[in-house]
């Protein structure tokens, strides 16, 4: 259980960085149904399946939320560094030709 939660959480932060929101949302869903399922197959009640479910669908929506704000963390950490660039090579320009 513990393998299965992890790879989840992987999937999902990964999944934050490349795909929709809704695309997501269905996926999640699926996956919480199933997994909710296997817990139901396993011999827990349907509350404890449903309860499953409803906590793995959450721990994949929280591991999205997290993909989605690293992903966009590091692309204006990317896009910062490259203003600061541009902008050092265009002072750098500037001050050779007031030399």
């Amino acid at each position: 259980m513990l393998i299965t939660t992890l790879v989840a959480a992987v999937i999902s932060i990964a999944a934050g960085a490349s795909i929709r929101a809704w695309a997501f949302a269905i996926f999640a869903i699926l996956v919480a149904i199933g997994f909710g399922s296997v817990a139901f197959a396993d011999g827990s009640s349907l509350i404890g399946a449903i309860v499953s479910g409803i906590a793995f669908l959450v721990l994949m929506e929280i591991g999205y939320l997290a993909g989605v704000f690293l992903s966009g963390f590091a692309r204006r950490s990317a896009r910062l560094r490259q203003n600061n660039s541009a902008a050092d090579s265009v002072a750098a320009t500037s001050e050779r030709q007031q030399s």
